[in-house]
């Protein structure tokens, strides 16, 4: 039996960019130094533009996540034979994802690099498909989602704050049925707002512990219009 599911919802984007390699392209970031709202506003600028260029994804350097709040999230049944019904997404499995997986990216990172972290928020839908059997059941749909706390304590997820983008988060094409992975059909988030956040991956005496240290504004800084006076959902 062929079915389909529409899961929509408050969508976003979470793009993890390594930005040392942007030196050869005359973009200097000085990592001792403080920034200002001027300079941090026309760095992001700089940033974004070869992020929506798509250069920086060519130099290989780059990862980018696309979710769902599972709070927003409505999930629509489409299956032969029965009729088209919405469903919760209670009735679905939750299979957990490991999410240090999805950031192999920054647990690669060495002392001195630096990430840029882009988030768009907006209204999106998946829509997934795949084949059952004759005895289709909706309890054997899984769909990835990723749980930090089963891998990260409190304060780990408070240091790298990095986290706050990902956990709890539904990841929609990464859903299964028994076992068999979903084709993505399509996929579309209309975004309303765009932040960004800058990152230094640094050393913490006395451990010499790695993290990731957020370079800290005012107001989260907003690159579609850099109106800082709202936060994404």
């Amino acid at each position: 039996m062929a079915f389909k599911l529409h899961i929509e919802g408050e969508g976003r984007k979470i793009g993890f960019y390594k930005l040392n390699r942007l030196e050869f392209e005359g973009v200097e970031i000085d990592t001792d130094t403080d920034f200002d709202e001027v300079d941090i506003k026309e760095l992001f600028e700089n940033i974004n533009a070869y992020i929506e260029s798509g250069e920086l994804d060519e130099l290989d350097a780059s990862h980018t996540i696309t979710a769902i709040d599972p709070d927003s999230a409505t999930v629509t049944l489409d299956a032969d034979g029965l009729d088209e019904v919405e469903v919760s997404m209670d009735d679905l499995s939750l299979k957990n994802l490991d999410v240090d997986r999805e950031l192999k990216l920054l647990k690669s990172a060495k002392i001195g690099d630096i990430f840029f972290v882009r988030t768009e928020a907006g209204e999106a839908y998946w829509d997934l498909s795949g084949e059952g059997e004759e005895s289709f059941s909706l309890q054997n749909v899984e769909i990835g989602y990723l749980d930090c706390t089963n891998s990260h304590n409190q304060y780990e997820l408070l240091r790298d704050s990095y986290y706050e983008f990902l956990c709890d988060q539904i990841i929609p094409q990464e859903a299964c049925y028994k076992g068999e992975k979903l084709e993505l059909d399509e996929h579309v988030l209309r975004s309303c707002q765009v932040f960004g956040d800058l990152y230094i991956v640094r050393q913490e005496l006395p451990g010499r512990e790695k993290i990731f240290q957020r370079v800290t504004l005012e107001e989260r800084m907003r690159l579609n219009g850099f109106d800082d006076t709202v936060e994404p959902t």
